[in-house]
Parts: structure tokens; sequence; C-alpha cells
């Protein structure tokens, strides 16, 4: 179900608020990946890292080993994730990256309280931990009611699967196994996937959001691409893109201090107004938006199943 006020946009940039999934079109739900009324298929970040931006873009972002980034910073609401070093071993190939390894969110809820979340991809028994200032931790399991406070809601949807959600974001994160899992140098080995997904209309959103991927929500009808680490077909090799001429600045802007911090360079959590980046100052390929191109989110060529269904 929605939260009271929610929107679901399917593939349009400021255009029509769905309040009810039912409403949605067929062709917009994404029923193996993201669960039954999951919209547009959610913009991610997965695997080694992979970046698929709101509007179309692509990059790829190997960051830097046993550091937190911030993905998205918004008005009462921040993202952060934990990079970690990864070899990837493939038929023919072994790839040396990096993965994601935790995802952190700080949320501010409605009446102003402020919870933490912590979410690790282990192989056993993933659990989420909410924190509540003044208040003892919960951890969060799978088989249990969603934790509750004020607007924010998580849950353990599936047995790997997370959500959290408030009246603004849905966001979903899934200890994932490694590709091609049954190779002995990937066997027992798990990452965490993570999708954000807007429940209003971000794109006009006085406070634009920032981060890795929250700056892409920059109002426009335009995709911004940027570097992608090039892939060998055999042999070794170590990524390096740093989604270059996709994200204001430099990537080390959007290390944070520690995996709750809310504060950066570009940070909006504390924002009462933001602009939106000018894409005309980025380097990567511009092209108009396509409310399809998310849809390879799923990052169907890498030999590896999806994320787990999530049900709303």
């Amino acid at each position: 179900m929605l939260p009271p006020g929610a929107c679901l946009y399917y593939g349009v940039a400021n255009g029509p608020c769905i309040t009810s999934c039912d409403d949605l079109p067929p062709e917009w739900v994404f029923n193996k990946k993201w669960g039954a009324c999951s919209s547009i298929c959610p913009v991610s970040v997965s695997k080694d890292p992979h970046l698929h931006l709101p509007h179309g873009g692509r990059a790829d972002f190997r960051g830097k080993a046993d550091t937190v980034f911030n993905l998205l910073s918004a008005r009462d609401v921040t993202l952060n994730v934990l990079f970690e070093l990864a070899d990837f071993a493939w038929a023919t190939r072994l790839v040396h990256g990096t993965k994601m390894a935790a995802a952190y969110w700080v949320l501010r809820t409605e009446s102003g309280k402020v919870v933490t979340v912590e979410f690790r991809a282990v192989k056993l028994q993933p659990q989420a931990v909410l924190h509540e200032q003044g208040h003892r931790d919960v951890v969060v399991r799978p088989g249990q009611p969603a934790v509750v406070v004020d607007d924010v809601q998580v849950a353990m949807l599936t047995p790997k699967a997370l959500t959290v959600v408030n009246k603004k974001w849905r966001f979903t994160a899934s200890s994932s196994p490694f590709p091609f899992g049954k190779l002995d140098a990937n066997k027992d080995k798990m990452l965490l996937d993570v999708a954000i997904q807007p429940l209003y209309n971000v794109d006009a959103d006085v406070v634009a959001p920032h981060g890795i991927i929250g700056q892409a929500y920059d109002g426009d009808e335009l995709a911004v691409d940027g570097k992608l680490d090039n892939e060998k077909s055999f042999g070794e090799s170590t990524t390096a893109a740093q989604a270059e001429g996709a994200i204001e600045g430099s990537w080390e802007d959007y290390i944070m201090a520690s995996p709750f911090a809310t504060d950066f360079k570009f940070a909006r959590f504390d924002a009462t107004a933001a602009p939106h980046r000018d894409v005309s100052k980025l380097g990567g390929a511009v092209k108009p938006a396509v409310a399809a191109a998310v849809a390879g989110a799923m990052d169907a060529d890498d030999g590896s199943s999806p994320a787990g269904a999530l049900q709303a």
C-alpha cells in the first residue's frame, strides 16, 4: 500500500500523480524485480556497482574501499552506503572492483524525531536495526510486522529484502549473491543492491535532492550518462570509473564522515531551499530522457538473478 498522499509516477517527469496501485498501466508494473506496486522500475545501484540514474542515465562508480558515500540527500532523508573491495569471477575473466556492503538511512519523521536504519548484506539471516534516540534499538526481522515511527515504516519484506518508506520515498535494499554464484570464487559471497523510488513529484521539489543518485532528479527531460568501465571478454581488469560526467564536482565530494552523517558538500537534509544542478556544467553525454531506460536496472547481462520480488 502507498502512504497517504503518496504518488507514483510512471516514467513521465512531472507527469500525473497515480494514487492507487490499481491505476498503474500494466507496462509499468515490474513484478519480478520490484513487486506488485512499483510504478516505474526504480533507479538503482547494483553489483559492482552500476548506477541506473533518474531519467535514464547510466554510469559506473568504483568509490573507495572501506568508505561511506552518499547516494541520496533530500529534505529530512539521507541514504549512505559502505563500499568494500571485491573480486568478481566470470567464466573467462576476473574483475577487481568494489561492492556495496551496507546501507545507512537517516530520516526525520513528520513530528521531528530522527531515526536511523542500518542494513548489511550477509548470507545468513540479514536483518535491519532501527535506532531512535531515547529508545532501545529495534531489530527488524523477516516475518515480523513493520516497525512504524510516525510516517516512517521499516520492514523485511522477504528473507533478503528490506524496505524503508516514508510519505515521499520508498527504498529497497537486497542482500544479493554475487553474479555467477556457482563459481568457486564467488560462492557464498554477498553484496548489497539498493533501489530508490520517489512517491511524490520530486523533480518539482523546492529542495532539489542531491547525492550520487539524487542529483539526477533535476527537473528536466534529460538523461546524463557518466563514465562506464570497459568490460573485457577475458583476462583480468580493475574498475576505475567514478561516474565522471554524470555527477557534480569530484567523486570524493560524496564521502561521508561516518555511516549516519548527513553533512557534506551537497547536503540537503536540513535545507529549506536548494536549486537543481546545472546540467550544462557536466561532462557526460546528454540525451532525451527515456521513461523505459531504467528497466535495464535488472542487470540481466551479468548472469545474476534479480533481487527478490518485493510485495508492496
